[in-house]
């Protein structure tokens, strides 16, 4: 089995939490490789700039990490359910592989063919219903609430955002000296669990959160002293996380 089944504390996020998390998800997810980013053509920055390539993770980006570490702590699950047309429900279709359990993946009658075959094809069980994405969250939050599986939050959930900081402990031990990592927001949960990382290990190290100039979100809720939303992103993402409560 590729992981270690042990109780996940539904406590803050900590250095010791993303460790056990390293430790419980070592055996079923890639350890990516840094590359320097040797010759570009508009240096962004005059120090060396390396790459974590998440690119060449199991199912093609990190989101396994947080999924894997949350369906590793549970108790016996039945089954595992979220709303996601894009990385994050193949992560938690992955885990679900992994346990030997059903993955249940509720989208929006809006989201691609090619979406809902990808999912299919690392075994999950796709439910279309919805004309919007939070239509179709809804509808995995009541799938859960009915007893079927545990709802996997994509980024509010301590063990999840514990699972994607492992990739913070190992971009320190792969990068001698690194001082300033530039990281995604997104919804936050790999943001929030690098920097938890990185900071418990090296206070002095700067965490940089990047958005797209079409989708601002974060900067925009700082300068407003409070959370905005956004009806449209002008974006190239095909599918957007449920919004927090």
């Amino acid at each position: 089995m590729a992981g270690t089944r042990r109780a996940v504390t539904g406590g803050p996020v900590s250095l010791e939490t993303v460790r056990a998390a390293a430790g419980r998800i070592a055996e079923g997810v890639r350890r990516t490789p840094v590359l320097k980013a040797a010759a570009m053509r508009e240096p962004p920055c005059s120090g060396q700039l390396f790459l974590k390539l998440e690119c060449l993770q199991v199912t093609g980006s990190f989101k396994p990490r947080g999924a894997l570490n949350k369906a590793l702590g549970l108790k016996a699950p039945s089954g595992l359910t979220t709303a996601s047309g894009g990385n994050h429900g193949l992560g938690v279709a992955y885990a679900a592989s992994v346990l030997g359990i059903p993955a249940t993946v509720f989208l929006p009658t809006s989201t691609p063919e090619a979406k809902a075959q990808k999912l299919r094809g690392w075994g999950a069980t796709v439910e279309v219903t919805g004309s919007v994405f939070d239509e179709a969250n809804e509808a995995a939050l009541a799938y859960a609430q009915a007893g079927d599986a545990v709802y996997v939050h994509p980024f509010a959930d301590p063990a999840v955002v514990s699972g994607q900081g492992t990739l913070g402990l190992e971009l320190l031990e792969d990068v001698c000296g690194v001082d300033t990592v530039l990281v995604a927001v997104g919804g936050g949960g790999l943001i929030a669990g690098v920097a938890t990382a990185l900071k418990a290990v090296k206070p002095s190290i700067r965490v940089i959160g990047v958005e797209p100039v079409g989708a601002p979100r974060h900067p925009d809720s700082r300068a407003a002293g409070g959370r905005v939303s956004r009806e449209r992103s002008v974006t190239q993402a095909g599918t957007r996380a449920p919004r927090p409560a």
